[in-house]
Parts: C-alpha cells; sequence; structure tokens
C-alpha cells in the first residue's frame, strides 16, 4: 500500500516552551532626587510647603484606595448544574444512497480508485472522483471532524486543504499549505513551505514516501517556511501566532501562548489580539499575577476575576477547573474559573478524566481515586492508575495486580480483572465469548463467538450474525447484512453484492 498512499507526513521539530522573567527596576534614586529638590527654597516657603505637603498626605491617606472590583464567584450548585455530561444515545442508521462501481476500494478513512501500481484516485463518500479527481490522499484531522486532502504536488511542494465527510472544501490548497496537526478539537497547525532545504534547524516538517516515520530518512524531503493556528471554527488563521519554528501551542478557550525564537511567552487571544502580560503569567483562560502568597486571576480584557490564597496551575483536559496549590503544603485542590473553591488543598495531585470526574493521589503515587468536583470521593486509593475509557461514563481502573476493571461514575466496578483496558467498541473476555459491553444496561454484555467490527456511535457489526447492533441496548438495529465498513464517517452495508449507505443520526 505505501506506493498508493502518496506521501505521508510527520512533523520534525517541537519547540521547547519557557517562562519569561520580568526584572523590577530600583526607584530609591528618583525618590532621593525627588526629596532633595523640595529642599531648595527659603526658610518661609519650606514652612509653607510643609503644611501644604501635610495636608495633602492627609488627604490621600484618608481617602480610599481605588481597586478594581473582583467579580462575583459562583454558588457550587450552580457550577455543577453547568457540568454538562456526555449523553450517550443510540443511533438511528438513515439510508442515503447506494455506492456504484465494482472496482471501489477501502482504505483507512477514505475510499479510492486503482488508477495505475503507482497512483490512486480519492473519491468522495459516493463514489465519485474527490473535487475534479487530483487528490491523492485523504487523513482524517484528529477530532475537529474534518479531513486532509492532498494533491497532486506541484513541482517541490505537494499541498494539501481541508474539507468536510461530505467532500465540501474548507480550506483550498490555494492556501498553500504543505500539512497540518490537530492541537485539539478547534485549533490546527498550519505548516507553510517556503523552501526545500537541508538544515534540520530551519525545517519546521518534512514529508517522507515511507509509511511509518519517526526521523528524517535519507530520501526525505524537509522544508523551512512558516506555522500558525488556523481556527476551524471561526475559519480564519490567527496570523499572531505565525513562526518560522513549530512552536508547542498551549490552547485555552480564549487564549493561546507559546514561546517565540527568543524564548519570550507570547499570549493570543481568539481574536488574534496579541496581549501585553507586563509581567504577569497566563495560566489557562487566566492571567495570573503572584505575590505574597496570593494569586490574583483576571480575564483576557484584564478585569480582574478573582484573588486566592496559594497558587493555581493548569488541569489538562478542562478550561473550567484550575488546580489549587497550597503554598506551604503543597496539596492540591479544585478551583473553578470564577474562584469558587470546589475542593480545598488536600491531595498530592488531581487530573481530569470527564464529565465533572478528577483522578487523584495522596501519599503514594501507586494508589489512586476517583472524586467528584464538589468533592465527593467516589472510589478510595486503591488503583494504579484511572483514565478515561472514551466512553462517557465510564472508566479504566488498572489494579494493583495489573489487571484492569471498568467503573462507572459513581466508583461502581462493572467489569473486572481483564488483561487489557477497555475503549469505546472494544471487546472484552467472557470465557470463550467476545464480550461487548452494553452502555445503557450496566449489567449486561453482547456476547458474540467472534469479534465484531466497531463502526462509530455505539454501533456493532457482526459477521457471524449478519447483523449491527446497537451497543447502548444491545438490539439488533439491522439485520441481513454480509459485510460493513466505514468511510468518513459514513456506514457502508454489503448485502448481496450490493452496497448501501447509511447515516447513523
Amino acid at each position: 500500500m505505501a506506493k498508493k498512499n502518496g506521501r505521508l507526513f510527520a512533523l520534525a521539530l517541537a519547540a521547547v516552551m519557557s517562562l519569561s522573567m520580568a526584572a523590577c527596576g530600583d526607584e530609591s534614586d528618583d525618590d532621593d532626587k525627588s526629596e532633595k529638590s523640595s529642599k531648595v527654597s527659603t526658610q518661609a516657603e519650606e514652612e509653607e510647603s510643609t503644611e501644604e505637603a501635610t495636608e495633602d498626605v492627609t488627604e490621600a491617606t484618608e481617602a480610599p484606595t481605588e481597586e478594581e472590583p473582583e467579580a462575583e464567584s459562583k454558588p457550587v450548585s450552580e457550577i455543577l448544574a453547568e457540568i454538562q455530561a456526555d449523553e450517550i444515545k443510540s443511533a438511528t442508521l438513515k439510508e442515503v444512497g447506494k455506492l456504484e462501481g465494482d472496482d471501489i476500494e477501502k482504505y483507512d478513512i477514505f475510499l479510492y480508485k486503482e488508477i495505475s501500481d503507482e497512483e490512486i484516485q480519492c473519491l468522495d463518500y459516493t463514489g465519485k472522483p474527490l473535487l475534479d479527481g487530483n487528490v491523492s490522499y485523504v487523513k482524517e484531522l484528529g477530532d475537529t471532524g474534518l479531513y486532509i486532502y492532498y494533491t497532486t504536488p506541484e513541482g517541490d511542494f505537494e499541498y494539501c486543504g481541508l474539507m468536510d465527510a461530505d467532500g465540501n472544501v474548507v480550506l483550498s490548497t490555494d492556501e498553500k499549505v504543505g500539512t497540518f496537526d490537530a492541537v485539539d478539537s478547534r485549533y490546527v497547525k498550519a505548516y507553510l513551505p517556503e523552501a526545500v532545504t537541508t538544515d534540520r534547524d530551519n525545517a519546521i516538517y518534512y514529508s517522507t514516501s515511507r509509511q511509518f516515520s519517526i526521523d528524517v530518512g535519507e530520501d526525505d524531503v524537509m522544508y523551512s517556511g512558516t506555522v500558525k493556528l488556523y481556527d476551524t471554527q471561526e475559519h480564519k488563521f490567527l496570523e499572531n501566532t505565525a513562526q518560522n519554528y513549530d512552536p508547542n501551542y498551549r490552547i485555552g478557550n480564549e487564549i493561546i501562548t507559546f514561546s517565540d525564537a527568543d524564548y519570550n511567552t507570547v499570549a493570543v487571544t481568539d481574536e488574534d489580539k496579541v496581549l501585553d502580560l507586563d509581567g504577569k503569567s497566563v495560566v489557562g483562560d487566566l492571567i495570573t499575577d503572584y505575590s505574597g502568597d496570593k494569586t490574583v486571576a483576571y480575564d483576557k480584557n484584564m478585569n480582574k476575576l478573582f484573588s486566592i490564597d496559594g497558587t493555581i496551575a493548569e488541569i489538562s483536559g478542562t478550561h473550567d477547573f484550575y488546580s489549587l496549590c497550597d503554598s506551604d503544603t503543597s496539596l492540591r485542590g479544585l478551583i473553578h474559573k470564577s474562584g469558587t473553591v470546589m475542593i480545598e488543598p488536600k491531595y498530592k495531585t488531581i487530573s481530569y478524566l470527564a464529565d465533572g470526574v478528577f483522578a487523584y493521589y495522596n501519599d503514594d503515587y501507586d494508589k489512586q481515586g476517583l472524586v467528584y468536583a464538589d468533592g465527593t470521593e467516589l472510589t478510595g486509593e486503591e488503583y494504579k492508575y484511572i483514565t478515561a475509557s472514551g466512553v462517557p461514563g465510564f472508566y479504566n481502573a488498572s489494579t494493583q495486580d495489573s489487571k484492569y476493571d471498568l467503573i462507572d461514575s459513581d466508583g461502581n466496578a462493572l467489569v473486572q480483572g481483564q488483561d487489557y483496558s477497555f475503549s469505546e467498541g472494544s471487546y472484552y473476555k467472557e470465557g470463550d465469548d467476545y464480550a461487548y459491553f452494553v452502555v445503557g444496561k450496566k449489567d449486561t454484555s453482547l456476547k458474540l463467538t467472534r469479534m465484531g467490527t466497531y463502526l462509530g456511535s455505539q454501533l456493532l457489526a457482526s459477521s457471524e450474525d449478519n447483523a449491527i447492533f446497537d451497543l447502548v441496548t444491545g438490539e439488533k438495529v439491522l439485520d441481513g447484512c454480509d459485510d460493513a465498513y466505514q468511510a468518513y464517517g459514513y456506514i457502508y452495508v454489503i448485502k448481496d453484492g450490493e452496497t448501501t449507505i447509511y447515516k447513523a443520526e
């Protein structure tokens, strides 16, 4: 397949983030000069000046100091009500057409037709040539819901664009992007090549004809140029994120930070505005000023939000909650972005899983438990580590004997002692059967004698039963299918030599 796939892309460089320290100047010399100049006068003038100065000082002392008021922190009950747990619903299969042509093949997430031993033509989800038949490869772009399409190379460069699952162009190859890399579900890095280079220090990415690559090979091509963020939600480039190397962008909901070539922290808002930090730090979507064991937090417009004893830090996977660290004990708790303390500092570490559920360690880093955002401990410290399974409301817990339990958001172990962790659409063993967890019935599994094919949307195809099952209910949703597969997010069901296209809704 390596020749059919066109050139696959990998990233070559990574930037190291570092924080800049702001130096405070000593203003004592200016104070001395001001004091000396005030003494150049006659004795009478000195007395008059002294009286006026005394009046000024008195007025200044009596006048209240004007401080920007803090935003009101939210009640815990209101914050908990805002946590929207992902809901798992049964999918409905809607027929959208037939796939015509005996020479259509599937690779990874796309369809193609073989032109020669050296060339393929990518097709859209209906089987028609994709974008005038000039597309040589298609790749899913992280969790953005978009796809990268690569076109026939033009000289030294092979450009790509973005499209949706239906083949509609979101970003044209006219933008001259060489490749993309997803940073999160909204922002992607766009690598714009300007010249071929042999200098690795100046390369922003490289292309390879090999299927797998972790380093630049002898026949690979390196490119210098520009890297910047593209906002897939607002459909625009953030021009103030552009650099001539590969930055390590840190993404908040409203603030993006990275290090420039001189290792200074740059903060850019989602409106593409550069922020003047003036010695302050960026923590997620908060601008913070730490002094005297106290942190003052501001929003991107420098409106004061709250002040709190201790320090705050980002928690990966959430923009709503932050880690709150006690400066004396180094223990950590949880604080909401509004300034409401959810959990007082009591844990060694706290990390986010999903749906308002966090994992915590205390004294022993081999013993982890679950805690809800309001401080309710869902499990004790009985597991080596706990991770999200990918199925909302369910978590993988590694036991002390290196087995895996599947636990729910109440801390109950639903499946125990498995050799492998659980993920969306994966099976676990029940004797000789392949068992699939039925999420709508926590004490039920779908047992098959052969491994099924996961089709997304909690749908599973079984070649032995010639059926598609719903993993939310365990029931059949489509019967009499010889085979099934997925491409571009659509489901293709083969029966009696005919392929029907379905959309899961």
